[in-house]
């Protein structure tokens, strides 16, 4: 006797998702992924960040950042082998009133990032950096004139150097073709200068900034 097959067991009504929670699901998922996008990518293009993505990663930090998932704020990043991803930062001179130079650099304890931005002063230099080497002297200009006004507010020098200097990596074997490299990776032959200036105050009292594009060559910058 042959036996009946029962009918395919159908899911209740109650247990299927409507239409509106559906498109609520699909529409945080979106957001979710479009979010991750965002933080990832600005580390993929070797620069600085546009302002739009700027805005997007301040918009989107809220939500990123409680879940660890804030790429600025880590320690780690993409990494291309070009020059932009080498390591970049301020080294700035203050004359001392007794002709004295104190050196500092830029993050440091002098003048470091927050702790909602640790990477800011890092950023700020490659930026300077890039934009020296394809002779575009705006943004380097403000840069730097900001930074030499805060140290001489502090220090109450009149006038102060400020280099943006590039450090690429030691490599792992310190001899190579027959080229012995520095044992130390601060070394300095290790440093490209790529914009130096001089940020000053005059007799009237304004902040003056004078871009160095040599040694014996100084142009003022407007």
């Amino acid at each position: 006797m042959s036996k009946s097959k029962s009918p395919p067991a159908t899911t209740p009504d109650s247990e299927v998702a409507s239409p509106a929670t559906r498109s609520f699901i699909s529409l945080a998922l979106f957001a979710y992924l479009f979010g991750l996008w965002v933080v990832v990518s600005s580390s993929l293009g070797g620069g600085y960040s546009s302002l739009l993505h700027e805005k997007l990663l301040n918009l989107f930090q809220l939500y990123t950042e409680p879940l660890n998932l804030e790429v600025r704020a880590s320690p780690y990043s993409l990494y291309s082998g070009t020059p932009a991803d080498y390591e970049h930062f301020f080294r700035v001179e203050v004359s001392t009133p007794s002709g004295e130079t104190e050196t500092y650099e830029v993050p440091g304890p002098m003048l470091g990032s927050g702790p909602r931005d640790p990477y800011r002063y890092q950023r700020l230099a490659k930026i300077v950096g890039l934009q020296a080497e394809i002779s575009d002297d705006t943004l380097p200009a403000e840069i730097t004139k900001g930074i030499g006004q805060y140290f001489l507010r502090q220090t109450g020098s009149s006038k102060v150097s400020i280099r943006c200097i590039r450090r690429r990596p030691q490599p792992m074997e310190l001899t190579i073709d027959g080229q012995v490299f520095a044992a130390d990776p601060k070394d300095p032959s290790y440093e490209t200068e790529l914009y130096r200036a001089t940020v000053l105050v005059d007799p009237e009292g304004s902040f003056q900034l004078i871009k160095e594009m040599a040694t014996e060559h100084v142009a003022p910058v407007e």
